[in-house]
């Protein structure tokens, strides 16, 4: 019997998170697709959204070998209008094992309010000649109670 009454508040409560329209857009992943660029030195990743965000736009992040064991990283959040607060997190992944697996071995957070765009970057970060790194990028749009969010990772590259 205990079971049965268990069953059913935690029935009553799903149905109800699915039926509310706060929980609906609390945060939402939005679908999108990306395009990499890639070439000796440089690695991008640019995702564009394809089911219309309410705000989040576009998202990028990228990696470039500044040469002589040092590397630069960097991420753009766009929104498709004005939000309380646009980020972006950018983490620098190493791999000491050719580009088997990755470790994280820094993270870079930017924030800005009442815009439509947040961009950062961090340059000339000591690394590993030989080894191969790539950046991830974490991007958010958020307006009330909305928080629209999706992902972005370039592929590896081997710092020089």
């Amino acid at each position: 019997m205990k079971r049965k009454i268990i069953f059913l508040i935690f029935s009553m409560v799903l149905v109800g998170a699915l039926w509310s329209p706060q929980g609906l857009k609390a945060n939402a992943e939005v679908p999108g697709y990306h395009e990499y660029v890639e070439t000796e030195n440089e690695s991008i990743d640019h995702w564009y959204g394809i089911s219309r965000g309410t705000y989040l736009k576009e998202g990028i992040c990228g990696i470039k070998d500044a040469g002589e064991g040092r590397v630069s990283v960097s991420g753009t959040t766009f929104a498709h209008a004005v939000c309380d607060t646009v980020k972006v997190g950018v983490y620098l992944d190493e791999s000491s094992d050719g580009g088997s697996s990755f470790s994280q071995i820094g993270s870079y957070y930017f924030s800005e309010n009442n815009t439509a765009t947040c961009h950062g970057s961090k340059a000339n970060i000591s690394v590993t000649s030989g080894r191969y790194y790539m950046a991830r990028g974490g991007h958010s749009a958020i307006k009330g109670s909305t928080v629209e969010t999706t992902t972005t990772k370039t592929r590896a590259l081997k710092c020089s």
